[in-house]
């Protein structure tokens, strides 16, 4: 299967499908289907790796009546934990290493502590009961296919799997010149969508003033 050119790529890539024909349109050419979806798949590897914004932030819980507990299939990266006890305990993350030294595998209690291990949470002490943990934790990116056709990334921000698909392209039929072109203009989406995420997280957070400092 190949795509035909179109010259509405400014529309067109805003779906799936569509972003397909956007890439072969700005190139000029056609291209196997399997090589258009690998271009928008390494992009998206690369959106995965450099994108830290709120949007990608989700809650959840774990029942935690064990010492370690599966971490959810999307997990990425954990911004906080919260036991849901009276009163709620903000659990501290530690090292592994940390967890084996100051607490005993044999004693149990409320937990205090947790480690990431093998995409599970390790706590400790041993929990002596069932307890419920609140979690806010980063998503990983949901790769974009025919079968899973959008994400919240190319819903709000399509220009950034557009100008990252066309770097793969263009390094693919060998156009280095143009390859560096969409590359600057990939990386600067790419700031711009973590800048704009940083206003979003810390607009309403107070200015704090710090007093000068008198020798």
């Amino acid at each position: 299967m190949s795509f035909l050119i179109d010259g509405n790529d400014n529309i067109l890539f805003q779906t799936f499908d569509g972003l397909k024909t956007s890439i072969a349109s700005r190139l000029d050419r056609t291209f196997e289907d399997a090589d258009l979806n690998d271009f928008i798949y390494l992009a998206g590897l690369e959106l995965e790796r450099v994108l830290t914004v709120p949007y990608r932030e989700a809650v959840d819980t774990l029942t935690v009546a064990a010492q370690a507990v599966d971490l959810p299939d999307d997990f990425k990266a954990l911004r906080r934990m919260t036991l849901q006890t009276d009163p709620k305990r903000n659990l501290q993350q530690v090292p592994p290493s940390v967890l084996d030294s100051n607490w005993s595998s044999s004693v149990t209690g409320i937990p205090e502590a947790f480690a990431l291990i093998a995409d599970q949470a390790w706590f400790a002490p041993v929990p002596d009961g069932t307890y419920t943990a609140q979690i806010v934790y980063e998503q990983r990116i949901v790769p974009l296919s025919d079968a899973t056709p959008s994400n919240w990334v190319l819903d709000m921000h399509p220009d950034a799997y557009f100008y990252g698909a066309l770097v793969q392209a263009a390094d693919f039929i060998g156009d280095q010149q143009r390859a560096v072109l969409w590359r600057a203009a990939f990386d600067n989406v790419i700031a711009q969508i973590n800048k704009e995420g940083l206003r979003h997280r810390y607009a309403a957070s107070p200015l704090r003033l710090r007093s000068p400092v008198v020798a």
